[in-house]
């Protein structure tokens, strides 16, 4: 590896993560592939993983570097990590995973990656460290293959690529990025990832898939980097704009498949807001409800009456949702699942 400029830069956003840091470092340091320099970018940190990553900094000279931030926060980490990174390629990941050791060579399989790709990998669910412990299983493979603009989109459509907005097993090219002013959204505290994957491959010419499932995501709980509340006003935001990207890069791809679109929107849109509704406070309903009242067709009306017949509850709440009483409709649904959830005790006010 050239030490001022290795083929690769590995980006790790550090964030109270001195417990899981270790096996993350050291199973970067055991990869077969060594042309790659990695950033530990520590980020408001209240235990001692600061002090961890300035000791892997030390020990391993040319290969980690370390920066430092003040603010909590994932977003602005990797973009750090994107305006100080010497590598010619650029991929990133959590602190709390471990990677086997052919993830990062995986990457540089045939066909080789350029500036308009971006390369794609699978992500494996490790559920050993969890209570109870359990087998692991794909988030997210695919078949190898490739699609470039004007291609098919059927594979698009069969690889299912679109809903992997994750932040890691990604590969873009540095100076692309850069150029192209490409960055995480650092207000938004949700879809923030696949905001920045959408936004690159509407700018990109082609996508690659590999076949490895090498990245073992850590389920133990709770995520040690989804540590900010959730605001409706910002899961709003990011719904919002996950639902204008949605179009556009079907006409990109050439996609066509409205099953396959809508399913798209239902797991992106439809779920964002719902959490924004879960979410909600009294100064966010006009927005949150405003936004779900301009999309009926992701919510139809099982969502509102579960119980009703459904001869009586489709064509009655179908023609609601349309009308003015939609908001108010709305509002009391949420209103009362929040004071089911508070007398349960899993609502935290």
């Amino acid at each position: 590896m050239s030490q001022s400029e290795p083929n690769l830069t590995v980006v790790i956003p550090v964030h109270n993560a001195a417990p899981h840091l270790g096996a993350c470092v050291e199973s970067l340091l055991a990869q077969s592939y060594t042309d790659f320099e990695l950033i530990l970018v520590e980020n408001g940190s209240s235990d001692d993983s600061r002090e961890r990553c300035a000791r892997y900094a030390a020990e391993h000279p040319g290969r980690i570097r370390t920066l430092t931030l003040d603010e909590a926060s994932v977003s602005a980490a990797r973009n750090a990590g994107i305006d100080n990174a010497r590598g010619r390629f650029i991929t990133f990941m959590d602190a709390d995973d471990w990677a086997e050791k052919e993830f990062l060579a995986e990457f540089f399989r045939d066909p080789a990656p350029g500036p308009g790709t971006i390369v794609m990998q699978g992500i494996l669910l490790d559920f050993s460290e969890a209570e109870p412990p359990g087998p692991n299983e794909a988030f997210f493979s695919y078949d190898d293959g490739a699609l470039a603009i004007g291609d098919d989109p059927s594979a698009a459509v069969g690889q299912r690529f679109l809903q992997d907005g994750c932040s890691v097993c990604k590969l873009y090219h540095t100076e692309t990025l850069r150029r192209l002013g490409i960055r995480f959204i650092e207000h938004l505290c949700s879809r923030e990832d696949h905001l920045f994957f959408f936004t690159c491959i509407s700018r990109m010419q082609s996508v690659v898939w590999r076949s490895g499932l090498y990245m073992h995501y850590m389920r133990r709980g709770r995520n040690t980097l989804s540590t900010r509340p959730m605001p409706a006003c910002e899961l709003v935001e990011a719904a919002e704009r996950l639902d204008r990207f949605i179009p556009q890069l079907a006409e990109r791809f050439g996609i066509t498949d409205k099953t396959y679109l809508f399913a798209l929107r239902q797991n992106l849109v439809r779920d964002t807001l719902l959490r924004a509704a879960n979410n909600i406070r009294f100064g966010d309903r006009r927005s949150v409800l405003g936004a779900i009242a301009a999309r009926p067709e992701l919510f139809g009306a099982e969502t509102y009456a579960p119980r009703w017949h459904p001869l009586l509850k489709r064509p009655l709440l179908d023609r609601i949702l349309k009308g003015r009483e939609c908001r108010t409709l709305l509002y009391l649904r949420i209103a009362l699942r929040r004071s089911s959830l508070r007398l349960r005790g899993r609502f935290n006010a």
